[in-house]
Parts: C-alpha cells; sequence; structure tokens
C-alpha cells in the first residue's frame, strides 16, 4: 500500500517539476506562482505546499530534480578513471544547464538571490560530495603527491565553478566565458596536488602548456 502511494507522490511530484519547467521557459521566473503551477500540474495549492515551503523551494527542487537526471544519466556510462569523474560531472553540469540556458539562467539567478542562499544549499552538498568521492579515489590510487584535504579541494572546486554560473546568471560573462574559466579553474586547482604525468596533463588542459 505504502509503496503505490509513495509511488503517485513522486509521480506529481515530477509532473509538478515538469510543470514548473514549462512556465519558466514561457513566462520566466516571474511568471511562476505557487496558484499558475497548481493549476498548470492539475494539483491542488495546499498540495504544492506540502511538499515545497515556497516558491523558492520550487526552484531549489527543480535544480535537485535535474541533477538526479543527470546522475541517472552518468550511472550508464562506463566509470571514469579518478579526477575523470570530476571534470565529466561539471561538464556534464554545464552541458544539461546549457542545453536550455532560458529556463537554467532565470532558476540560478533567482536562487542565487534568495536570502541565505549558499550555493543551492542541500544540492550544492550533493555535487561536492559526488567530488569529493572522486577525489578521494584519486588520493588513494597516489595521484596526489601530498596529503590533502579532499572535502576541502572538493568545496573549493565547486565554490569555483558556482560562482562563475552566477556570473553567467546575472549576464556580467557570457556562457564561452563561464565554460572556459570553469575549466581553467578546475585543472589549475587539479594542477596544484596531481603527481606526473596527470600534473602535465591537467596544465595541458588548462591551455598552459603547449
Amino acid at each position: 500500500m505504502s509503496n503505490g502511494w509513495e509511488t503517485r507522490q513522486q509521480r506529481t511530484r515530477s509532473e509538478i517539476l515538469a510543470a514548473v519547467g514549462d512556465i519558466i521557459a514561457t513566462e520566466g521566473v516571474d511568471g511562476l506562482t505557487m496558484r499558475k503551477l497548481a493549476e498548470r500540474a492539475n494539483v491542488a495549492v495546499a498540495t504544492l505546499y506540502n511538499q515545497f515551503d515556497d516558491r523558492n523551494g520550487v526552484l531549489v527542487a527543480f535544480v535537485s530534480h535535474g541533477l538526479d537526471e543527470l546522475e541517472l544519466s552518468l550511472d550508464e556510462q562506463p566509470a571514469s578513471d579518478p579526477v575523470d569523474g570530476t571534470r565529466v560531472l561539471l561538464s556534464a553540469l554545464d552541458d544539461t544547464i546549457g542545453s536550455a540556458d532560458h529556463v537554467w539562467r532565470p532558476v540560478l539567478a533567482t536562487i542565487g538571490a534568495s536570502p541565505g542562499s549558499q550555493r543551492m544549499g542541500a544540492v550544492g552538498d550533493r555535487i561536492i560530495a559526488t567530488i569529493e568521492i572522486d577525489l578521494a579515489k584519486a588520493r588513494a590510487a597516489g595521484m596526489f603527491f601530498v596529503e590533502c584535504d579532499t572535502d576541502r579541494l572538493a568545496r573549493h572546486v565547486f565554490v569555483q565553478w558556482m560562482r562563475g554560473l552566477e556570473r553567467w546568471a546575472h549576464g556580467t560573462i557570457d556562457w564561452a566565458t563561464h565554460r572556459a574559466n570553469a575549466e581553467l579553474g578546475l585543472e589549475l586547482a587539479l594542477a596544484a596536488v596531481l603527481v606526473e604525468p596527470h600534473r602535465t596533463d591537467a596544465l595541458r588542459r588548462a591551455g598552459i602548456l603547449g
């Protein structure tokens, strides 16, 4: 019985989040209200408040849902080597955002400007945790020349990437600049701790070496 209820709840949540994307795509974030979302998803307004605290909670859930789908997609691909996993993750996140930038740009701008926002909150923590696991594998494989704090390094990598996204979302840089800066920042952070030949590879990816 409970499994059936949980399945219906999950289906309803997915339909709500799909409706979020539809509304933002046509009317922007300003067009997203709880009442309009309830009408579009064919649910009661009370149902929305049972699942999300407010409109910002809806937006964070929308981002989290996108991460869920990305993780499922990555799980279907062959496992990446340590460090490459982080490269693949951040590149895939950018690909996802860039493929529907008319939706993601206003969402990220709104989340970043929200009071108490800490770079996507629990969603950001999930990304950091995934990066940290990958970096810990690299450390265990002897790819780092120092016994570095992989959690702190993972947070640095994420924050640098997120800052670039926020600048793009607010229109201070274009998408190509964000992508170039994101790759440069990641590879320089990795080069600071990697042993050879991985360090040289990171510097070459950063465009510093010929």
